[in-house]
């Protein structure tokens, strides 16, 4: 039964994300970062640290971005950085981590 559980919370936080597109940013960046908040508190009560830490930090990355512009890219690299911590559905804080560091390298940045 936890599986069916952990399968329903994956496919219901898979289908926010969808709606969550990248292009977003750059054309209603007020309505993106509600909608971000809205998965944030989405997968804060379900208990999905990775996904809460990673929205957290691409809202931090966006604010410079929506000044200087080039959002579109960060976006993008964090919500595909989002959609494959929903595959490990719950993660240890080490893992949380490491997933957390692979992001920011990717970005270019230091962990």
């Amino acid at each position: 039964m936890n599986h069916d559980k952990d399968l329903f919370v994956q496919a219901e936080m898979l289908n926010l994300l969808e709606c969550l597109p990248a292009e977003m940013v750059a054309q209603q960046p007020r309505q993106f970062l509600m909608h971000l908040d809205q998965v944030r508190q989405k997968a804060t009560s379900h208990h999905l640290f990775a996904l809460r830490d990673l929205s957290c930090a691409l809202e931090s990355a966006l604010q410079p971005a929506l000044q200087n512009g080039g959002g579109t890219t960060i976006a993008r690299s964090y919500l595909e950085a989002m959609r494959a911590s929903l595959d490990c559905v719950q993660m240890n804080p080490a893992m949380t981590e490491a997933l957390m560091a692979n992001v920011a390298l990717r970005l270019g940045g230091q962990p």
